[in-house]
């Protein structure tokens, strides 16, 4: 079996046509003659442009002819095996001749110089596009391009970055030049260094000294600093003006492009970009497009999932469990700064994990790939030791539209990660990412509502106190004057203020912040009058149905005052000269308003009697609460057994001004 990947795949198409044509023919003479030498001259041309060894691929056909041979031999028919196999391998010996020979003359090419006729260019055009179209696997052929690249264009170095439309990401697929590692582990947004600019922008940038270009970024474990100069084509196909991804070629010496050479290097991105388009296409088989439904139906569930809480450790836990059913993990975590510390940088702390556990030989190569995660914002992957064996570590970046806010690592046994695992993986930590960041700002938001309802509850209790305060001294003022003739005015003022910090003592119960009902608030009212309005020898009954009108806090501290007021004057000018009185107080909502009723069964109002133009000062006091800061209507009648007073006013929402 050849050991080199793209005449692995060579191989196997040149042995199934083989078999197709000794199908097609059962005769003596050498099977589809015609059609064997051109599948075997094919082969060799396919294996001259990948770079293949004329012995290497000698070697691989006589093997498709051996097994060729072994089925004419079971059919049992005369066939000149001898003349067949000669006929084959001229023909693969023709067809890799006449290709590029890319081991010799590759190596001769790199002393010429780049291109510089309209001949050679097109000759060099041609090499990568037989190369190009050798190979409908998009990763053999992206890394049979890479090589002809860079020997095409006399280049240190190559490196081709494809775009996922789906993630908005260039990863990188093929390379010369670069770190064995970084083929597929790499990616970059779309105005990230000259790389990602050239994608942005959709225009050729040349870099003859790129570290000094102010775009230049040097990538983490791609290799690219080496290298002194770089130039950055978009591929993109022309007429759409679609981006399929970016060709790089470096050097490194400093090197300096005219502007034929450029003109050249955008048309070979412009064939490479059809080309690989295509290849893409043809690697759609319905089987990919079946796995892609499943691949995005989970990914729906599990973002569908995320968003079900908004619990901070609810969400950590969702994903750290959601991603390693994704990529059929042994272990997940996510690790986020621990903004609590107090000096210095803040260190990379666990907050989720999900999996087995196992124990690091040297858990500073964990958090060394970790740290670099957080910093740089790109994926990482790297085989740790355990203390029961080796495993790969895969860490990705959780980036919001602000920051990174934590970053996500599986520990993998294989690492058999694909370009479209790895494109569903970006697009499920973008998801975290958005849950995370809602989850700490909903938490944020919860903490702040927290702090200010204590901040309220202190204002009540604080209110409150200072009105017992006030009421006190009264009080004691009171005391050494009963029987003065303001005795009077300075009890109902001490009523007043008493019912509107029992207001606020109610208020300060943080289950009642915001509002209360209107029963709680006149009973509160009753028990403030027994003790400082009624006066000695009167009893009065109070009546308060349970109601479920509920008011906001500014709402009840009016209502407690209205209440007061209707009761003080119900018992100092409705139960004058009498030992007993009733007074009800009911509410009720209706047709979106709230009705508050106080009634009593004493002397009655005179008829035509206007709130308005009364003299009293409760009255007075009442009318204008109502109207003005209720925004509501006051009457009140003489009925067949008593005074009805009725309040009807809107219901305000906590933060509405009344």
């Amino acid at each position: 079996m050849p050991g080199n990947v793209a005449l692995t795949s060579l191989s196997k198409r040149l042995l199934i046509r083989a078999q197709s044509v000794f199908e097609l023919s059962q005769s003596t003479r050498i099977p589809g003659r015609e059609e064997l030498t051109r599948a075997f001259r094919e082969f060799g041309e396919a294996t001259g442009a990948a770079g293949i060894t004329l012995e290497d691929a000698l070697s691989a056909a006589s093997s498709a002819l051996t097994d060729v041979a072994g089925r004419i031999a079971s059919h049992k028919t005369t066939v000149d095996i001898s003349g067949a196999a000669g006929v084959a391998l001229a023909a693969v010996s023709r067809g890799h001749n006449g290709a590029w020979p890319a081991n010799h003359e590759m190596m001769e090419l790199r002393d010429e110089t780049f291109p510089d006729t309209q001949h050679a260019r097109l000759e060099a055009l041609h090499r990568i596009n037989r190369a190009a179209t050798s190979n409908f696997e998009l990763s053999e052929m992206l890394d049979t391009i890479a090589h002809v690249v860079v020997n095409t264009t006399r280049s240190d170095a190559s490196a081709i970055f494809l775009y996922d439309e789906s993630t908005g990401l260039l990863s990188l697929q093929a390379a010369v030049g670069m770190e064995p590692g970084a083929v597929g582990n790499v990616t970059i947004r779309l105005g990230t260094g000259i790389i990602g600019r050239a994608a942005l922008e959709g225009r050729l940038i040349a870099a003859p000294d790129a570290q000094a270009h102010e775009s230049y970024f040097a990538h983490p474990g791609v290799g690219d600093e080496k290298y002194r100069s770089q130039v950055s084509v978009p591929m993109l196909i022309q007429g759409q003006n679609r981006l399929v991804g970016v060709l790089n070629i470096h050097s490194v010496e400093q090197r300096d492009f005219d502007q034929d050479e450029l003109e050249f290097l955008r048309t070979v991105a412009g064939e490479l970009a059809i080309t690989i388009e295509n290849a893409r296409r043809h690697s759609n088989t319905d089987e990919r497009l079946r796995q892609k439904i499943a691949e995005l139906g989970t990914l729906q569930r599990v973002t569908r999932s995320l968003a079900s809480t908004l619990s901070l450790d609810g969400v950590l836990r969702l994903i750290a469990e959601q991603a390693v059913e994704l990529v059929h993990a042994e272990a997940a975590a996510i690790f986020r700064l621990d903004q609590t510390q107090g000096q210095g940088e803040p260190e990379a702390m666990v907050q989720s994990r999900v999996g087995t556990f196992r124990n690091h030989v040297n858990i500073e190569d964990r958090n060394a790939v970790v740290d670099d995660v957080l910093k740089t914002g790109t994926a990482r992957r790297k085989l740790l030791s355990y203390t029961d064996g080796p495993a790969i570590l895969f860490c990705l970046p959780l980036l919001s539209a602000r920051d990174t806010v934590g970053a996500l690592c599986f520990r993998l046994q294989d690492d058999n990660l694909g370009e479209d695992t790895l494109a569903m993986l970006q697009s499920f930590a973008d998801s975290a990412a958005m849950a995370i960041e809602n989850a700490q700002l909903y938490e944020d938001a919860m903490m702040s509502l927290k702090t200010q309802q204590t901040l309220v509850q202190e204002m009540h209790h604080r209110v409150r106190n200072n009105l017992q305060t006030v009421a006190a001294l009264l009080s004691l003022q009171l005391r050494r004057n009963e029987h003065e003739p303001w005795a009077v005015q300075i009890r109902e003022a001490i009523s007043r203020i008493q019912s509107i910090a029992a207001v606020h003592d109610l208020l300060s119960d943080e289950r009642r912040l915001a509002g209360t009902t209107v029963d709680v608030i006149a009973r509160m009212v009753a028990e403030d009058a027994h003790s400082t309005l009624i006066p000695p020898g009167l009893q009065v009954r109070f009546d308060i149905p349970p109601t479920t009108l509920m008011v906001p806090s500014r709402q009840a501290t009016i209502m407690s005052l209205l209440i007061n007021e209707l009761a003080a004057n119900a018992i100092s000018h409705g139960f004058e000269n009498r030992d007993h009185g009733y007074i009800r107080i009911r509410a009720w909502e209706e047709d979106g308003m709230a009705n508050v009723e106080v009634f009593n069964d004493g002397q009655k109002v005179p008829e035509n009697f206007d709130p308005a133009t009364s003299e009293g000062l409760g009255m007075r006091i009442t009318n204008g609460l109502v109207t003005s800061d209720l925004k509501g209507t006051f009457t009140i009648t003489s009925m067949a057994d008593g005074t009805s007073a009725l309040m009807r006013f809107p219901i305000a929402n906590d933060g509405e001004a009344v």
